[in-house]
Formats: C-alpha cells, structure tokens, sequence
C-alpha cells in the first residue's frame, strides 16, 4: 500500500484521526520515569510546549518567569511582574493610538478541508521517512499523531539506531530524500547524537540509541497519541 493510500484511509476511515485534544484524554503513567514531566511541573493539562519543544532544541529557556525568582526572591518577582504589566499595557495602548485596531484577515484560519488535506501530506511524508529508517535496519519505528497535543507539529517519528554511524546513515538518507524529493530542509542536529533530532516542522524526526530512547521514554510521555499503522513492516522479506 503507498503511503499515500494509507494517509486517505486514516482520515477518512473507520480510524479517523482526532482533530481536537478534548477528544483525547490527558494520560499520566506511574510507570513513567521520564524526566520530561518535571518540565510541566506533572500537569499534564498545560500546554504540550515545554516538553518537546525543549527536546527540540534542548537549549531553549522556558523558565523566563522562574529565574527571576531564583535571582531577587518572591515579593521582587511580584513587583517585576506588576511593573512589566503597567508598561504592557501603556506599549499596546500607544500603538493602537498610532496604528489602529488590529484586523485578522479570514485566511489566518484554515478551513477543515485544508486541515484535513495537510494531515494528508504529512502523514505520507512521515510514512515515507520512517520507510527510510526501516531500509537502514533501524529498530522499532514509531509514527506518532500528535496534532491534538502539541501546537507545533503534527507527527513524531520515532527509532532506535544501535550505532553513531548508523544514525547518520539514516539521517543523511532521510534528508537526501526530503530535499532531493520534496524540496524539504530539516533543521536540528547535523553532527549523529545519541538523540538525533531532524525537524521539519509537521513531522519532527527522533532516532535514539537504545539507553537515551528507554531514559525518555517518548512514547509513554505522548501516550495517547494515536499510532500510525506502517504498510512496509506488513510486508514480506524479501526472497534470497
């Protein structure tokens, strides 16, 4: 079956993809060990931002408020926030007195048939770069929906590599192919880690060696993310 194929039958069949996160119940696991959870302070019912997006980049700040509690205590902290307020709202008072009222054009939103149709695309773009990964011999490919808990992409792919080479190996293929056949630039690591990131904004690509994939433990962390069947793991090996 073509990726192609399987993406039309998951968004328009019996196992249709969720399109709104109150369709899919917040999931804390006791067996996680995931330190991933401390990044929301293990409330599962905030945004989905800080954890992946930290693991993105693995640099950015998300503790902006935090650390000027850290530096000056609680009672500066309050008065800093008070402050940052007052001039919030002075800046946006001034510019709406210079500009005007802001107007959102009718195309900021999409309509749920381009929605659905760019579901489509990158669920075949996702299936396809997991097929890369399977033909370098990698280990238990995941291909995560994770739209409706994350606002920043729609699939994770998930693998384990057992060596350095081989997660460049799968990356360089991925990212020839990407390039070569969809015009697509990954942004992410260049050099192969232990947690190899390849992000190209609606699929976000994970290739772990086996100690950092079990340690994070993605899989439990989104574990109601719905999982993508994958037809080239149905198929037979190929005859010597």
């Amino acid at each position: 079956m073509a990726s192609s194929t399987v993406a039309g039958a998951l968004l328009t069949g019996g196992s249709r993809l969720p399109c709104s996160s109150s369709q899919i119940p917040r999931k804390l696991s006791s067996s996680s060990s995931s330190p991933l959870l401390c990044l929301n302070n293990g409330d599962l019912s905030a945004p989905y931002n800080s954890p992946l997006r930290l693991s993105r980049g693995r640099v950015q700040t998300t503790l902006r408020s935090n650390s000027k509690s850290l530096a000056v205590g609680k009672g500066a902290e309050d008065g800093f926030v008070s402050d940052v307020s007052e001039d919030s709202d002075e800046m946006f008072d001034d510019l709406f007195n210079k500009y005007g009222k802001v107007v959102y054009k009718s195309d900021d939103v999409k309509s749920p048939s381009a929605e659905v149709d760019d579901d489509a695309e990158s669920l075949a773009f996702a299936v396809e770069m997991a097929k890369v990964a399977s033909e370098v011999k990698a280990g238990d490919i995941k291909v995560l929906f994770v739209k409706p808990l994350v606002y920043w992409t729609r699939f994770f792919i998930i693998t384990t590599a057992f060596s350095r080479p081989q997660i460049d190996a799968i990356g360089s293929r991925m990212r020839d192919l990407a390039e070569k056949k969809y015009g697509r630039v990954a942004n992410g690591d260049v050099k192969p880690n232990a947690w190899t990131l390849l992000d190209y904004g609606d699929v976000v690509i994970h290739i772990f060696l086996p100690p950092q994939r079990t340690f994070y433990n993605l899989e439990d962390f989104y574990g109601n993310a719905m999982s993508v069947p994958l037809p080239f793991q149905d198929e037979p090996p190929p005859r010597s």
